[in-house]
């Protein structure tokens, strides 16, 4: 009886250790990615000596947070703009930024917004020339809330 008791509490205290091993082992909390980018077209020299980037916006989405933010890199008239997209169990939600203020400036979003967390978001960087003006070297950028 003896010798079962012994083997019986090596067995329970096997399987206590196995546990907190588990426990501490487990997957750690969903870590989100972030989504950068920027809206460009390429100036082309007409004698053929090449091009160049030009970034006309930037944008940002940052999983941590779920924020977002657009700045404006050129001095061309336009504004630059962005869009955050994502789905979930209420629907489809989509939020617009822009920087308005000219080249340099920027505008932040997403304050008290709150994605589910290991949703895809999907972020469209560009510019525009005004309010209504159609949009221009449109990007598309994806992460992850």
């Amino acid at each position: 009886m003896k010798k079962l008791t012994r083997n019986f509490k090596r067995a329970l205290m096997g399987t206590a250790v196995t546990a907190s091993v588990l426990g501490l082992s487990a997957t750690p909390a969903f870590a989100g990615t972030n989504a950068h980018g920027y809206s460009y077209f390429d100036d082309c020299s007409p004698l053929g000596t090449g091009c160049t980037r030009v970034q006309v916006a930037e944008g940002w989405f940052i999983a941590d947070g779920d924020d977002w933010k657009v700045c404006d890199r050129e001095a061309d008239g336009d504004r630059a703009e962005i869009s955050i997209y994502w789905e979930d169990s209420g629907g489809n939600h989509i939020h617009y930024l822009a920087a308005t203020g000219g080249a340099g400036t920027c505008a932040t979003g997403g304050a008290g917004v709150n994605i589910p967390e290991g949703k895809k978001v999907t972020l469209q960087v560009w510019h525009q020339n005004g309010a209504d003006g159609s949009p221009k070297d449109r990007k598309t950028y994806t992460g992850t809330a």
